[in-house]
C-alpha cells in the first residue's frame, strides 16, 4: 500500500464515522503533508494524522455511536479496544488498531466528541508526501 492509498483508506473510515454523529465537526486537512515513520529494515515511510472535534452528544447517542464504530472497525479488520463510560464526565473511547501503525479513536465525554489517529506507515520512496 502506498501513501495515497493509506491516506484514502484512513479518510474513508474517518468520514464514515463522522457521519454517524452529524454536526459541526472541525475540518481536517487531507492535503496536509505526512510525517516520516520507520518501516522495517530502516526504510522511511510516510503516515498522516487527522483529528477532528465536535460538541457534546447525548448519553444515548454516545452509547449508539460507540456500538456502531466498533462494528465499523471490526468490518475493516481492525482490532478494537473499548472503554466503558466512566466518571462524572462520562469519558468513553473506542479505538481501532491495524497493522502498519494504523490507529483511530473516537472519544466522547461531557466536554465534547473527538475523532483522530494515524494512517498506516506507507513506503514513500519519492518523499512527496512530506
Amino acid at each position: 500500500m502506498g501513501p495515497e492509498q493509506a491516506r484514502t483508506e484512513y479518510l474513508d473510515i474517518f468520514t464514515q464515522i463522522q457521519a454517524l454523529a452529524p454536526g459541526d465537526w472541525t475540518k481536517v486537512a487531507p492535503e496536509a503533508p505526512g510525517d516520516v515513520c520507520d518501516l522495517p529494515q530502516g526504510i522511511e515511510g510516510t503516515q498522516f494524522s487527522f483529528d477532528s472535534t465536535r460538541s457534546v452528544i447525548s448519553e444515548d447517542q454516545a452509547e449508539a455511536i460507540h456500538k456502531t464504530v466498533k462494528e465499523v472497525f471490526e468490518s475493516k479488520g481492525l482490532r478494537v479496544v473499548q472503554t466503558q463510560p466512566s466518571g462524572a464526565n462520562r469519558d468513553q473511547t473506542t479505538t481501532g488498531f491495524g497493522d502498519g501503525k494504523f490507529s483511530m479513536q473516537l472519544g466522547t465525554s461531557s466536554f465534547g466528541t473527538t475523532l483522530g489517529g494515524n494512517t498506516r506507515c506507507a513506503p514513500d520512496p519519492e518523499g512527496k508526501f512530506r
